[in-house]
């Protein structure tokens, strides 16, 4: 049997001799209950040592070093051969010092605390250890308890519990907030109408050139920071393109957004430095993206602003691209002696299954250009555009392979097989609705008029793809995948039934509550029952 670990060591000998095990006298109790490691007679001895590592010998393993990492890779051993142990010496090494998931809870779906605990678990079996959670209007704030009351936000008692979860893994465990762009959510209550840039609150930017407005946004990024036990806070300041076009430039008629901006996060930053800790916030904005051509010169002036030596830039791209391009992009805060993160993305976002063509080329290619040019760190990131649709269990495999990619060999799917034991035809399937002719296209055949979609490119692949599975048991989420592409097929063929979309709003909805909190699955139910609607009318409408 040969013992698979993520990432893929930097030494691994093994012997042919394995030992019988019954479990540890001397686990920690709170790893051996949350990942079911028996009690028993072996015992871990820690030595001193150069690096970190393990050593299994019978009866006793030795562990050096950083002791989260061992205990992630013996438990990693421990799921594979379960009664037994192997003689083995295992040496790690990592590139990079900042590991992290960012995950977008803000636009449909906030995961159960018990969810939360499975993913932060998963995230210490694999190495990483910094999760950030995107928020919105969904943080727990007291002083403002009307946000997010409706949606599902976080109690007090549920982000302690999370933190602290996270913790007890070695996992920081940080909120990633939205104090510029991106508060519709905030904006559009009564209240708070009055701070926003446009006069339109769901376009979601705040007018910062407004003083009530600005103290408002530095209340809410008090209370968080008190609420933050890391020594870091995501700060936001992403696609902040409507800053200085609506009220500050009815105030003025000068377009300051730049300047704007840069006073802004320069305060926020400072905020932030006072309670010691370490800001984190998006690049985007200052390397100029999605600008108008005639504003980059005002945002190449804001660019040289020192204050961004304070924080921690989170670099951004999730496009195909090649490693140079990635490497370019880097090099635009690395030359200007800033920290940063790079920050790949899962492809998830406005779809129900992940783009894995776009996603993959993205983090392999991303990752390698920052270890190229010695970035301290990773965020891979998995947003929730439009409704949050992807289940959290399918981007399990996706965590599996960023950390393979950016720390180890980058082959994953034999290590994801067996630390899940999975079977190799349900990764078959995985893989399958990961490309993009399927994944990027389920929504629109389903939802969208029939007349707009018989024409796709993507029936073909559709049906070569269901040929491949026809006898292949999946679980549940997979399973639910499979029976999109045959009501879709169904839909565009004229064979579709009401009930068949009713029936999908019933299996997404027990999927979605198992693992969320019901707050915005309406919106997902909606679409299947008006769907179902529309293809009730078109027959109608066809008979006449």
């Amino acid at each position: 049997m040969v013992v698979k670990i993520v990432p893929e060591p930097v030494k691994l000998k093994t012997t042919d001799k394995f030992f019988y095990f019954d479990g540890f006298s001397n686990f920690p109790e709170f790893l051996s209950k949350e990942f079911n490691i028996p009690k028993g007679t072996w015992t871990i001895k820690k030595i001193e040592r150069e690096g970190t590592g393990l050593k299994i010998c019978d009866k006793t393993v030795e562990i050096w070093g950083n002791e989260n990492i061992c205990y992630a890779t013996l438990i990693q051993i421990i799921k594979q051969t379960k009664t037994k142990l192997p003689e083995l010496l295992v040496e790690e090494k990592f590139t990079f010092k900042f590991r992290g998931f960012h995950l977008d809870i803000a636009r449909g779906g906030v995961p159960k605390v018990e969810t939360f605990k499975r993913i932060l678990r998963w995230l210490f079996l694999l190495k990483y250890n910094y999760f950030a959670i995107y928020f919105e209007d969904l943080f727990p704030w007291e002083k403002y308890p009307q946000i997010g009351a409706k949606r599902g936000k976080l109690s007090v008692e549920e982000w302690r519990e999370v933190v602290e979860y996270g913790k007890n893994l070695g996992i920081e465990v940080f909120p990633s907030l939205e104090l510029a762009g991106h508060m519709e959510h905030i904006l559009t209550l009564p209240e708070f109408r009055k701070y926003s840039e446009w006069h339109r609150p769901a376009e979601g930017c705040l007018n910062v050139a407004d003083d009530e407005a600005r103290e408002f946004a530095f209340s809410l990024l008090e209370e968080a920071l008190e609420k933050t036990e890391s020594k870091y806070i995501h700060i936001g300041g992403d696609e902040t393109w409507a800053m200085g076009r609506g009220r500050s430039l009815d105030k003025t008629r000068i377009y300051e957004g730049p300047k704007l901006y840069a006073d802004y996060h320069s305060e926020l930053i400072k905020r932030v430095k006072r309670k010691n800790k370490i800001p984190v916030m998006w690049g985007d904005m200052l390397l100029g993206k999605s600008v108008r051509e005639e504003e980059k010169e005002l945002w190449r002036s804001v660019l040289e602003n020192p204050i961004w030596s304070k924080a921690l830039m989170a670099n951004w791209d999730y496009s195909p691209s090649p490693k140079e391009y990635f490497i370019e992009k880097i090099r635009v805060f690395k030359e200007k002696g800033y920290r940063q993160i790079v920050c790949p993305g899962f492809s998830n976002w406005n779809r129900y299954y992940p783009d894995f063509d776009v996603a993959l080329v993205n983090i392999k290619n991303f990752t390698e250009a920052a270890k190229e040019e010695k970035v301290e760190g990773f965020m891979v990131t998995a947003w929730g555009d439009d409704g949050e649709e992807c289940l959290f269990s399918f981007l399990e495999p996706l965590l599996l392979i960023t950390m393979e990619y950016a720390e180890g060999s980058g082959e994953w799917e034999e290590k994801w097989l067996a630390l899940t034991g999975e079977s190799l035809e349900a990764l078959e399937a995985r893989k399958l609705f990961g490309k993009k002719e399927v994944s990027e296209y389920i929504k629109p055949v389903l939802f969208k008029a029939v007349s707009e979609v018989k024409d796709l490119p993507v029936y073909t692949t559709w049906k070569e793809v269901l040929k491949k599975l026809e006898k292949t048991v999946l679980p549940p989420d997979l399973a639910f995948i499979k029976r999109c592409l045959e009501v879709g097929l169904r839909k565009v063929e004229g064979r579709a039934t009401v009930m068949e979309f009713l029936e999908l709003a019933s299996i997404y909805s027990d999927l979605w509550l198992s693992e969320r909190k019901p707050e915005g699955l309406e919106r997902i139910v909606a679409r299947f029952w008006s769907a179902a609607s529309q293809l009730d009318l078109e027959k109608k409408l066809s008979r006449k």
